[in-house]
């Protein structure tokens, strides 16, 4: 469900979304600073460099850009590859110099050329080549290295060199010489990372956490330097470890040029196959996984994003500036912050702009424990626990190769790992018993609108099967996949089928199968791989105290219950949706009166993608069979959407009822004749005088809840009499 139109583009959409690209914008820009600082540090080159290519990819590379709300920058999954070539071709870091930092830069140019010829090229569509748990042990190795790498300053102690798991060795003997107050601040850091997504409070949740680390940490560090606490021990001195900004652009420490003097040594080439690879797959999959966030369902042109990516680090690299690719953490909080347009990203590069040339006093107030320890935190999550879990209930091929990925990326680097995680992949597709004939040509024939599939569909054969999907599709609205003759479908595949039937749906067409049964899948997750050689899983139901104590409840009082339902069509409401999507539906009580129906239930959200995953649990009534409701949603309004008021009204305002109109915000899509008319005298009193309510209607039903959270027995009983109090004061 879609309640606003698609946001306009180039110069039109600037006009007509500036308010809400413009707060976005500044919103980012809060997280990008420290991010940006960070990142450049922990890949042992100047923090200026962080801020170049944050302000390079929000001005210059957004103009270019084919994607829409994603964010341009400097990436945590890059700082192994910047780090390595620097330490490989001269030092990294302050101690050495910066020795290696020119040729790195040299690297970076020309990685980013490489890259930007991949979208001239128009090979963005190999992003669907690499096996998904390969990605995702490459991804989960790089954050074990962050974290490895910036544990040592999180805690004051110099970080050793030398190879990943030689340095890991050291990490005992660094809590050994551990600075306190640099744990204190990375305590705090950690503690306002961790508990900041949990609160609920309005005020907390407008400024995004890294901006409450900064709040916090700068007057502590500064009060801890002035008492001489603050101190890390570096060739037996003594110094304030906060963030360093060079005061001449064009003086010492100011902007580097790249060197192209290592261009004939191994070391070179191996960061420029890196650059140009790792940018490349990482910068898709952010793309990829920022558009199924989009609330317009808009579908990046990933060639483009690639060349604008890629030609856009050349451009930073030329004046010192890091690998940039489109990042998912800024761009997740991007869409939640209700950008529009890629001028959100122009905006957050300005800004960032403005901070450098009128803030730099501040930003050498940053203690740089704080912006390892946020890096810390970065590297957890991109390898949380979570991801082995979620790996092995997808099934045993896919927990063993993402953790041979995560492995080898440790003993050797990122390239060898992840080709030694699609060979270990290709291993286990012919031990399946794969032909080799068919590692790279799906079988599947167009017979009008139905493709029949035939043998082994996995990873290596994907792109062409899609091919096949993407003719057949140009030429029907409907098209159904026949599964009859399939002997096998990977992981990999049944992601990108979902993925696909999805986007067929945006674009108002349909992907059908059939035949499923028989080809059963390894495990009982939903994204497993199938075979007609498997075994059925057993179902598993297990039952909850909350389960059992809200069907006690539905029998007790005549009401029908249900453990779970997968049908999420129905479902689809701008709070639950919307810069969402619904991962399960449970617990399902349903009342019946009359015409309509109060279905109840426990609906759990994921927000975010890869790295930024968060989820929401909440109990909300849906109520069906009314007999008309329009396109809207209406929630309490906080101080970023009285902001957006002021800057320009888009709220639906009622000047006889200015109570509500201040403490709501109330929007829709072209029916705002339908929901003036719903919304009467009566029913805006109710809303004020029972307090805050989350309401919003799809065109056919109305969704209602109270605050973001599950509800107990009391609370539900009160939510049902809220819908049906709603239902009268409707006149239905």
């Amino acid at each position: 469900m879609n309640t606003t139109s698609i946001p306009k583009t180039g110069f039109e959409g600037f006009k007509a979304h500036f308010k809400d690209d413009l707060i976005s914008g500044f919103s980012v820009s809060l997280i990008a600073l420290p991010l940006c600082l960070g990142i450049a540090i922990a890949s042992g080159v100047p923090p200026l460099a962080g801020l170049i290519t944050a302000i390079i990819g929000g001005i210059v590379a957004s103009r270019i850009s084919g994607s829409f709300v994603t964010i341009s920058g400097p990436a945590a999954g890059l700082i192994v590859i910047t780090l390595g070539a620097a330490e490989a071709m001269g030092g990294a870091g302050a101690e050495s110099g910066y020795a290696g930092y020119p040729h790195a830069l040299g690297a970076i140019v020309i990685g980013g050329v490489i890259m930007g010829l991949f979208g001239l090229l128009k090979v963005g569509k190999v992003g669907d080549y690499f096996p998904s748990s390969a990605v995702h042990g490459m991804l989960a190795a790089i954050g074990v290295i962050i974290i490895i790498k910036q544990i040592f300053p999180a805690l004051g102690v110099v970080s050793p060199k030398g190879e990943i798991l030689e340095v890991a060795t050291d990490i005992p003997h660094a809590f050994t010489e551990m600075s306190l107050p640099s744990v204190i601040i990375s305590a705090i850091t950690l503690l306002i990372l961790i508990v900041h997504p949990l609160l609920k409070l309005k005020f907390i949740k407008m400024i995004p956490a890294p901006m409450w680390v900064l709040i916090f940490t700068i007057p502590i560090a500064y009060q801890i330097g002035h008492e001489h606490f603050f101190l890390v021990k570096i060739s037996g001195t003594e110094h304030l470890s906060m963030v360093k900004m060079p005061h001449n652009l064009f003086g010492k420490g100011g902007i580097h040029f790249p060197s192209f003097e290592k261009i004939g040594e191994s070391a070179f080439w191996v960061a420029v196959v890196g650059v140009a690879l790792v940018s490349a797959i990482e910068s898709l999959l952010s793309a990829k996984a920022v558009d199924s966030l989009d609330p317009y369902k808009r579908k990046s042109n990933l060639d483009k994003d690639l060349m604008a990516m890629g030609f856009g680090s050349s451009l930073a690299a030329l004046v010192g500036g890091l690998p940039m690719i489109s990042e998912i953490v800024r761009s997740s909080a991007n869409v939640n912050n209700g950008a529009k347009t890629q001028w959100a990203n122009f905006f957050h590069g300005t800004f960032l702009l403005i901070y450098f040339l009128v803030a730099v006093s501040i930003i050498e107030m940053i203690p740089i424990p704080a912006l390892s320890a946020m890096l810390v935190f970065t590297g957890y999550k991109l390898a949380h626990p979570r991801e082995f879990v979620h790996m092995a209930k997808i099934g045993k091929t896919e927990i063993i190769v993402f953790v041979i990925t995560l492995i080898a990326v440790l003993a050797s680097d990122l390239i060898i790992g992840i080709i030694i995680g699609i060979i270990v992949t290709y291993i286990f597709t012919l031990a399946k018993g794969n032909p080799v004939k068919n590692l790279f040509r799906a079988n599947a024939n167009i017979q009008g609108d139905t493709i029949k599939l035939e043998g082994y569909l996995t990873f290596s054969n994907f792109l062409s099967l899609k091919k096949k999907l993407d003719a057949a599709l140009a030429a029907n609205n409907a098209i159904t996949l026949d599964f009859a003759q399939v002997t096998f479908v990977d992981h990999t595949v049944i992601h990108h089928l979902e993925d696909y039937e999805r986007d067929a749906v945006v674009a108002g067409k349909r992907v059908n199968t059939i035949n499923m049964e028989g080809l059963n899948p390894e495990t009982n997750h939903s994204l497993a791989a199938r075979s007609r050689k498997y075994a059925a899983p057993a179902v598993q139901t297990v039952a909850t105290n909350r389960g059992a104590e809200l069907e006690a409840f539905a029998k007790e009082n005549g009401y029908s219950f249900e453990v779970e339902t997968s049908d999420f069509e129905d479902w689809d409401f701008y709070h639950l949706t919307i810069r969402h999507k619904i991962v399960s539906i449970k617990r399902l009580i349903t009342i019946i009166e009359g015409a309509v129906t109060y279905t109840v239930a426990d609906v759990k959200t994921k927000s975010g993608e890869l790295s930024t995953e968060d989820f929401d649990k909440q109990t909300v009534v849906k109520i069906s069979g009314l007999p008309s409701v329009p396109k809207f949603y209406m929630h309490k309004a906080d101080f970023v959407d009285k902001l957006k008021d002021a800057l320009g009204k888009d709220d639906i305002d009622f000047e006889s009822n200015p109570e509500f109109s201040n403490n709501y915000v109330l929007r829709s899509d072209g029916m705002e004749t339908e929901v003036r008319a719903m919304f009467t005298d009566a029913l805006m009193a109710h809303i004020n005088a029972n307090g805050s309510h989350f309401m919003s209607g799809n065109g056919k039903d109305l969704l209602l809840h109270f605050d973001d959270k599950l509800l107990s027995v009391d609370e539900i009983k009160q939510l049902i009499d809220a819908a049906k109090q709603l239902v009268k004061l409707l006149n239905y």
